[in-house]
């Protein structure tokens, strides 16, 4: 089986990592697999799509300009240049995973003979937009992939789909390996703190001044609580700052930034986690990380959220309301059994539902399905 996965980014963010990480298990099973993305267009010191594919060894073809910005060159080139290459390697699935490598993909190979089947997963936090373009393209899309039941619905019901047409297959994650370390110090907790964390894009509509009206009410009864903020945005002020102030939770707040090589140690200072909205992936991969560390979490009602935490089991899930939100925090914060016993089931949900492995295998069987 001889499958192309195309990504038009070069930033490590969204659907980055598990698009490339779901390109390395499916090599690791055997697939005769590739990943096409835009080069890095600057020279950018962080984390990008073609260091981690190097990185990792996985089969990648950099021939395609993927530019998702107004360029009718570099769109007419690709154009031109997906289906050529598909034929010269005998693609039989072509797996696209934002709107412009659809459409790119769509436009080179769908009136070809002997195409190769055109998929498309559906990162989308709320699900594929609708429209008429979208529609056509979706309908005449030959495979859906999503992460969520409930984004499998809205997408069956916004396009018409078949079910046999679109398939869930669990959103995968690596696991934390290696040591830890003891951050409580660096970021000013003391001895009897008992941590809220809070990780993301520092965006207006993720729900952070929930999160800090709901902690204002706790702090009132349980003043050792404190927030661990972990992210960065050009929102901050607005999204984060701003509400802090206002508030005045100022001196229970600690803005930890972005981090990188210590991210799981920041993680291992969390008593409990709170998240009100994923980011625009929808797959929410801070929460799921923060499970499989063995921490109960708090999250809304929104988008996929619900079915990631097991209401009861795994964490709580409540309304988009501080008051409830505060409820469940003082619930976890003061008792210590119970936050181990919910942290520990979700350690284990975590180990036996996002594996990046077992996603390869049943995306495998779907590749096959559509293929007979």
């Amino acid at each position: 089986m001889r499958v192309l996965h195309i990504i038009s980014d070069w930033k490590w963010t969204g659907p980055a990592e598990p698009v490339v990480s779901l390109c390395e298990a499916l090599y690791q099973e055997g697939v005769d697999v590739r990943i096409a993305y835009r080069k890095t267009p600057i020279d950018f010191p962080e984390r990008t799509i073609e260091k981690e594919v190097k990185k990792r060894r996985i089969p990648f073809y950099e021939g395609f300009k993927l530019n998702r910005y107004f360029s009718i060159g570099d769109w007419i080139h690709d154009i031109c240049k997906i289906g050529a290459y598909c034929k010269k390697e005998k693609i039989e699935i072509c797996h696209t995973h934002l709107s412009h490598d659809h459409v790119l993909s769509f436009l080179s190979l769908y009136f070809r003979k002997n195409r190769p089947l055109i998929v498309r997963t559906d990162h989308k936090r709320d699900g594929l937009e609708k429209g008429f373009l979208s529609s056509l393209l979706v309908r005449r899309t030959d495979g859906i992939v999503t992460y969520s039941e409930r984004i499998k619905r809205w997408d069956m019901e916004r396009f018409g789909i078949s079910e046999e047409k679109i398939f869930v297959i669990p959103p995968g994650l690596n696991m934390k390996v290696g040591p830890l370390v003891d951050l409580r110090d660096q970021l000013g907790l003391k001895v009897g703190d008992k941590v809220i964390g809070v990780i993301g894009r520092l965006k207006v509509d993720r729900g952070y001044e929930i999160i800090l009206k709901a902690y204002k009410i706790v702090k009132k009864s349980f003043p050792n609580a404190k927030v661990v903020i972990m992210g960065r945005s050009s929102q901050m002020e607005k999204s984060v700052l701003k509400p802090i102030s206002e508030l005045g939770v100022k001196d229970g707040v600690i803005l930890a930034g972005y981090r990188i090589d210590d991210y799981y140690s920041v993680i291992d200072s969390f008593d409990i986690f709170v998240m009100m909205r994923a980011g625009t992936d929808g797959s929410a991969r801070a929460l799921r990380e923060v499970m499989a560390m063995g921490k109960p979490a708090i999250v809304s009602e929104m988008g996929m959220l619900p079915e990631i935490v097991k209401d009861g089991e795994t964490g709580f899930v409540v309304p988009v309301d501080e008051k409830a939100l505060a409820e469940k925090m003082l619930i976890l914060l003061r008792n210590e059994r119970l936050r181990k016993e919910m942290g520990e089931k979700a350690k284990k949900y975590a180990e036996s539902n996002w594996n990046y492995r077992n996603s390869a295998r049943m995306l495998i069987s779907f590749y096959e399905k559509l293929l007979k």
